[in-house]
């Protein structure tokens, strides 16, 4: 069992993980929580077991939090290992792999590995990334844009009279007032985005699949806004007359998952990450 940890732009998330299972979880928002939140959120994970974690694993993309979570480990007393792109076992077609954060490359491997490829993850955060493993298990790279609260952010901040609204999807996309117009143009015009993109994706990886018989891609969504209430009307339910619903599974733990799922593969090959 290890803490596994996934720092974002917006929160970090952390959860006790035994393999692929999170037995327990929480999340802290990092635009107001400090290092010792941080150090008291995984003291208090880590008591919450009768067994102790063997070691912290985490993907951040948010340095100065990477450096938060190096002291709360020291305080802790447990080891630290900080995924890199070079500690994830999967293959890509990418001309330049070291720009890509290894967050998606990470849920790109777990998505493979939980669900099969070819496979589209969809990750919900403060962007959105859509990203291709083609049936081979070669990452291909993918698609971002900025995600639902940015964006709700953005036209709020950026216009006179807009106001800031809560996330949820309508039950119309006609808006008869300006939230229900917002909510229009920030929900249903995100999942139409995704939509787009996950099926330009999945044509692309036809030909290599092109066999009747072969393996279907399946589209995994994650992140953040996976877990809220509307999710799963927004991308598990058929929105009307060739609008068949977006996604395959829902799996907002996915990148804390995939940290399990790759402290297990690490494990067995001594030397395949260093700890800090």
């Amino acid at each position: 069992m290890i803490i596994a940890v996934d720092i974002g732009n917006s929160a970090a998330k952390a959860a006790l993980v035994a393999g692929a299972t999170v037995l327990e979880s929480g999340r802290l928002d990092t635009a107001v929580a400090s290092t010792m939140d941080l150090t008291d959120g995984l003291r208090v994970l880590a008591g919450s077991m009768a067994e102790a974690p063997a070691r912290i694993m985490a993907v951040s993309v948010v340095d100065r939090w990477t450096e938060r979570l190096e002291r709360a480990a020291d305080a802790l007393e447990l080891p630290l290992t900080v995924v890199a792109a070079s500690h994830i076992p999967i293959s890509t077609a990418l001309l330049r792999p070291d720009q890509t954060g290894p967050d998606r490359l990470l849920a790109a491997w777990a998505a493979t590995a939980l669900y099969g490829s070819p496979v589209i993850v969809v990750d919900l955060g403060t962007a959105t990334t859509v990203d291709a493993v083609d049936g081979d298990g070669f990452f291909l790279g993918g698609a971002i844009l900025p995600g639902l609260g940015l964006a709700a952010s953005a036209l709020a901040e950026g216009t006179a009279r807009l106001p800031r609204v809560e996330l949820d999807l309508p039950g119309e996309a006609i808006g008869a007032d300006t939230t229900a117009a917002l909510q229009s143009g920030i929900v249903i015009g995100h999942v139409g985005a995704v939509r787009e993109l996950a099926t330009r994706m999945h044509a692309h990886m036809a030909p290599a699949s092109s066999d009747p018989g072969g393996p279907v891609t399946r589209v995994i969504v994650t992140g953040g806004h996976a877990a809220a209430e509307w999710a799963q009307r927004a991308w598990r339910e058929a929105a009307g007359p060739g609008l068949p619903p977006i996604a395959d599974a829902l799996d907002p733990q996915l990148v804390l998952r995939g940290l399990g799922l790759l402290a297990e593969h690490m494990a067995t090959r001594p030397g395949a990450g260093a700890s800090r």
